[in-house]
């Protein structure tokens, strides 16, 4: 029996942003003003060989840029729709982003995975 066996790069880089929750409910309601969280935002990107397919730096490079310079407005967006929208900006031009995450404060978050390699 042959294993298949896919390999994955990945970058985390922090990244401060606002946003808020306008549907908090009553014991949460704080969270439906806009406030401030240092967002920890990963990037998992499929390679084909073991020979820098994507390369470290362009990757950070590329998630940096994404998200723009200073704090990031993200409005009524949660951690699962942040990495959603990264996961699918940044798939194409010869990248395959496998997966996304977004966490906030290094406390809990969100990852969007695809299914298959």
């Amino acid at each position: 029996m042959t294993d298949r066996l896919s390999t994955t790069i990945w970058v985390e880089s922090l990244l401060p942003g606002f946003h808020r929750w306008p549907d908090a409910p009553k014991e949460r309601d704080h969270l439906a003003s806009r406030h401030r969280h240092v967002f920890k935002v990963r990037l998992d990107v499929l390679v084909l060989h073991d020979e820098r397919d994507v390369e470290f730096h362009e990757l950070t490079e590329r998630l940096r840029h994404w998200w723009g310079p200073g704090e990031r407005e993200w409005g009524g967006a949660s951690c699962e729709a942040v990495a959603r929208l990264l996961m699918t900006d940044l798939s194409g031009d010869g990248m395959r982003v496998m997966a996304a995450s977004v966490s906030i404060d290094g406390e809990g978050g969100a990852t969007v995975r695809r299914e298959e390699p």
